[in-house]
């Protein structure tokens, strides 16, 4: 399953990856992929591959083994699959800068990507043949960086509601909650003796509590650039009420991607999480719901991040060309589905979406929002300042009673 504190968290960059970024600047590429078209060859003469991830559990690493295996053996090319441990963004940017980045690498779509890319040691995908074709725009975009394709997307992410199906029959709520007013009558009524309305991640520590905000500000029809706007406004005070009501625990502010754990254990009837916990054992029956709006009628929006397959530039077109030939065969429609049903992970290609809404249904919500859905790596670095100032803004609203407005100004002339 995908096990959250293992992924690669948006926007978290240590001390050592921004050292390393800095170090990576100043050096040159090792070399620039071909021009020429890859064609249509499946023999490359058994060229030798070296490919890096760093999702280190299963059925996730059993099943990239098994692909790259397959693929190899289709394309005569011999590859030496790693997974890589650790701090994996300090191991690239290290890798980088001492020219020896692996021919083809697993990159976060939010992070690695623009990270590699703007230093040139990415190949540009579209010489080499890759194209987004079956990919929504959302998605493609996200293995861009300044309108050049540096990374194939394989699977994406996004979040829903999750809500206990027996406490909301319990209560006599029989629908999910569509706008911010409902869901804090929902939350209220939901509140009883040793269970929560909602559980929220709430601390500045792990990077959840961001991710899972930015639906509920997309959604109330801010912009992730603005935390002045009114949606954050509003956003951050549907948090404030909340807690203010005792519908959810002055506690969040301490929880991160654990904040599930509440949901899963029965205290807290409403959480917020991503699809892989559709493939998280539960003991009891749940359904799953978009966010909900501000306004009745409006579109909810969430964030979208993702993986996606980049090749290291270098100067042997051949190597080049194998390397692309051989992500190309790993996105394939069928490898995708396969790691979405069996590891939680949305696909990157909609056809294959389709397939695993028909598959396991409760994944919709997910899948309808991915459209739409907003991608903060296109914010650059300001996501990393703006993000703290929301976490900053909520707990200072929801701790010390500030309005949702000053509280919000007050973290924004902080940073």
């Amino acid at each position: 399953m995908a096990l959250i504190p293992k992924r690669a968290l948006p926007t978290t960059l240590t001390a050592v990856a921004v050292a390393g970024a800095l170090t990576l600047a100043g050096c040159s590429s090792s070399g620039t992929a071909s021009s020429t078209d890859s064609g249509s060859s499946t023999d490359f003469g058994g060229v030798k591959l070296t490919v890096w991830n760093n999702i280190d559990y299963d059925p996730y690493q059993s099943l990239q083994e098994k692909y790259f295996a397959d693929c190899a053996t289709q394309l005569n090319i011999e590859v030496d699959n790693q997974t890589i441990t650790g701090d994996y963004t300090s191991k690239l940017l290290q890798a980088a800068s001492s020219k020896s980045l692996p021919d083809i690498a697993l990159l976060s779509t939010d992070v690695q990507i623009p990270l590699l890319a703007s230093q040139g040691v990415l190949s540009d995908l579209g010489p080499l043949g890759v194209t987004t074709d079956g990919l929504e725009d959302s998605v493609a975009a996200l293995g861009q960086y300044e309108d050049t394709l540096y990374g194939l997307p394989v699977q994406v992410e996004d979040y829903a509601l999750f809500y206990d199906k027996a406490a909301f029959e319990a209560a006599g709520i029989t629908e999910p909650p569509a706008t911010f007013e409902e869901l804090e009558a929902d939350a209220r009524t939901l509140t009883q003796d040793g269970r929560y309305g909602v559980s929220f991640a709430g601390n500045a520590v792990d990077g959840a509590a961001p991710v899972y905000f930015l639906p509920f500000l997309l959604s109330a029809g801010g912009d992730p650039a603005d935390p002045t706007s009114d949606g954050a406004v509003a956003a951050v005070d549907l948090y404030k009420t909340l807690v203010d009501d005792g519908s959810l625990s002055k506690e969040f502010v301490n929880w991160g991607w654990d904040a599930t754990d509440q949901f899963t254990g029965g205290k807290a009837a409403i959480t917020v999480t991503g699809p892989w916990q559709l493939v998280t054992p539960t003991d009891f029956d749940y359904g799953i719901a978009p966010f909900p709006t501000l306004t009745a009628g409006e579109e909810p929006k969430v964030g979208l991040l993702g993986y996606a397959y980049g090749v290291a530039a270098q100067s042997d077109e051949n190597k080049a060309k194998a390397a692309a030939a051989l992500v190309e065969c790993r996105a394939s429609e069928e490898n995708q589905l396969e790691t979405a049903v069996q590891g939680g992970y949305i696909p990157a290609l909609t056809s294959a979406q389709e397939g695993f809404v028909e598959q396991v249904p409760g994944a919709a919500p997910f899948v309808d929002a991915v459209p739409t859905a907003v991608n903060t790596a296109t914010l650059g670095t300001d996501w990393n300042t703006l993000q703290q100032q929301y976490v900053t803004a909520i707990q200072n609203a929801t701790v010390n009673g500030v309005s949702a407005k000053d509280a919000l100004a007050e973290a924004v002339k902080s940073q």
